[in-house]
């Protein structure tokens, strides 16, 4: 008796054999099935572009994943034309050196790299610089949190945002040379961060300013600002503009150094840009600890005439949050933010949901003073506005995102599991996080002030 002939799985269409890859339980079984011929491979490659996970290249990451090095390598080899973003944690040269090792010598798609060190000794060199420019030529967005000099910056010809602030200690700044360098070549630069955290900043931007035709978001030290502040208000792009203060100061000789107040009090810029952009101001944010404005410093600001506030951050406040009620005036706001506030109340707090139907992100972390009871008040006001949210093929608003973290109901939201609760859900989303572009700690902005423009 003949025996029955073995089905080839290679007699299997495109579409079963996407199937039996959809069942492999691992990415290293996944490279095994890849590598049995090229039209499997093509399968997997496709599979692993639509997916998207792989899209982000962590090296650390990718070892864990794929600890045989000859997997490691064929895979970044395939998935080479199709990463976007790149992080790192280890040493940049070290980065440079295994992918040198591995024969990738360019990474074209790839428009993010942000970079953040674990080793504090570990500085990217000049020559480390000008290989990642060569590696990454398309690369658009760069943040770098380790002290650099800065040379070499303007080899990513394409760059149009620049990350250079890490809020701690750094032993050295860029250098003014390449700094002009970088904004004299770098001719579609929208982002340019170079705040210094724990230093008065040298950098000056006088020589710079005219090329900043494109520039959106520029973010600096006091100190850089104060005699270029006219004309930074003047650049044609500009909508953000956020504010360090510096963190040393004149101690007068007769105070004594002990007695004296460490808190920064240099305000007169902050009320010249509330001046003169107040017709175009749709969001600003403020520290209150580090810049304590006196009790009524907001009441006769020229921002009441349009009330166009859409984002409004005021954090670290000591005094009575009863002023706070004016500010329910600007019904379009989207985003409320006012962490460590230490005498913040629910009634304060519902007049905002009341009032501001369009409020999206409301962010009270560190807010001692709230009660649970608030919850359920904000949820009815909501409610009322939008009684059949819940229902399907309902037009809707999105939800209330709360940023909850450390307040007076944290304990409550999670010992009730209300972050999966039926009752809240299409109404308020509970959130331990901070607000997307909110810096993270006890203020929305660190050390300083933020104004956003229409």
């Amino acid at each position: 008796m003949d025996a029955e002939p073995v089905t080839n799985i290679l007699q299997l269409n495109d579409d079963c054999l996407a199937e039996v890859f959809e069942r492999l339980q691992d990415l290293p079984s996944e490279l095994s099935f890849a590598r049995t011929c090229q039209r499997l491979q093509c399968i997997c490659l496709a599979k692993w572009r639509t997916s998207r996970v792989y899209e982000q290249l962590d090296l650390e990451k990718w070892r864990v994943l794929l600890p045989n090095h000859e997997d490691l390598v064929y895979f970044l080899t395939q998935m080479r034309p199709y990463i976007k973003e790149i992080s790192g944690s280890s040493c940049l040269c070290s980065i440079l050196k295994d992918l040198d090792e591995m024969h990738i010598a360019e990474l074209p798609l790839v428009t993010s790299f942000y970079y953040d060190s674990d080793d504090v000794d570990c500085y990217p060199t000049n020559r480390s610089i000008r290989k990642l420019a060569q590696l990454l030529p398309g690369l658009r967005k760069l943040r770098l949190t380790t002290p650099i000099d800065g040379r070499y910056l303007s080899n990513f010809e394409h760059l149009q945002e620049l990350h250079l602030y890490e809020d701690q200690h750094k032993a050295f700044e860029l250098q003014q040379k390449y700094l002009d360098e970088v904004c004299r070549k770098l001719h579609d630069l929208r982002v340019l961060d170079i705040r210094t955290y724990d230093m008065i900043s040298k950098l000056q931007l006088g020589s710079c300013l005219q090329s900043f035709k494109k520039l959106t978001d520029l973010k600096l030290n006091l100190a850089t600002l104060k005699p270029i502040l006219p004309a930074v208000l003047e650049l044609p792009s500009l909508k953000k503009l956020v504010v360090l203060l510096d963190n040393e100061w004149h101690i007068p000789p007769l105070v004594s150094p002990d007695s004296y107040d460490h808190k920064i009090r240099e305000v007169s810029e902050f009320y010249e840009i509330m001046d003169f952009k107040a017709k175009e101001i749709v969001g600003f944010a403020v520290d209150g600890y580090y810049m304590p404005l006196e009790p009524g410093w907001d009441e006769k600001l020229p921002i009441w005439t349009y009330c166009r506030l859409k984002r409004l951050a005021i954090c670290s406040w000591t005094h009575s949050a009863d002023y706070l009620k004016r500010y329910t005036c600007m019904t379009d706001l989207q985003l409320l933010c006012l962490r460590n506030w230490n005498d913040l109340s629910d009634e304060i707090l519902l007049e905002f949901v009341e009032h501001c139907s369009r409020l999206e992100h409301l962010d009270v972390s560190y807010c001692r003073n709230l009660t649970p009871k608030f919850l359920p008040r904000a949820l009815n006001i909501l409610k009322r506005r939008e009684p059949y949210k819940q229902k399907p093929g309902v037009g809707w608003s999105p939800p209330l995102k709360l940023y909850y973290e450390l307040s007076g109901f944290e304990d409550y939201v999670d010992r009730a599991n209300l972050k999966s609760s039926v009752e809240y859900r299409g109404y308020i989303v509970f959130t331990a996080d901070f607000p997307v572009d909110s810096e993270r700690g006890l203020s929305f902005v660190d050390r300083g002030y933020q104004f956003e423009f229409h």
